[in-house]
């Protein structure tokens, strides 16, 4: 899904779930719950284009995420919960770059045999959650994430 939707869902959860940590924690877990349904999002074909355009698109969605956060749920429920359910809605997203940023490419899919601890951690912080996805090309996958984020938003409102 795109940082936009997580946290679009996780503007709900944070207005339906008065306590932070908790809301926080149900962010985390929304975030995998929508993975796992078929979705685009600027992750989809990265192979195919550039790390730096890849990069720009998901820092452009970041920030559309917080922002349209902050504009529709800031005043409910408070900047400062806000801020923290929606990094915590992300986390698992940013959890997964350094193995994007530092080591994969267009050729490498996996650590080679010679790779060093570091490349191993990151691929496998990758991995695991990684296991979670599910993933449809442009333009099936935007009406997937369309319909997930307007199913959460009525199953919390």
């Amino acid at each position: 899904m795109t940082a936009t939707a997580h946290a679009l869902v996780a503007g709900v959860i944070a207005k339906s779930v008065p306590d932070t940590a908790t809301a926080s924690m149900l962010a985390i877990a929304s975030h995998y719950i929508m993975d796992s349904i078929p979705h685009w999002d600027f992750g989809t074909n990265w192979r195919a284009r550039s790390k730096t355009t890849t990069g720009m698109l998901a820092i452009a969605d970041t920030i559309t995420a917080f922002t349209v956060a902050y504009i529709l749920f800031a005043g409910k429920v408070g900047v400062v919960p806000i801020t923290i359910v929606t990094v915590a809605s992300l986390l698992p997203d940013w959890l997964e770059t350094p193995w994007y940023i530092l080591f994969a490419h267009q050729k490498k899919h996996e650590p080679g045999p010679r790779a060093g601890i570091l490349e191993r951690i990151a691929y496998a912080v990758y991995k695991i959650p990684n296991a979670f996805h599910a993933k449809a090309q442009f333009p099936l996958g935007i009406f997937t994430q369309i319909a997930t984020v307007a199913f959460f938003w009525i199953l919390l409102r």
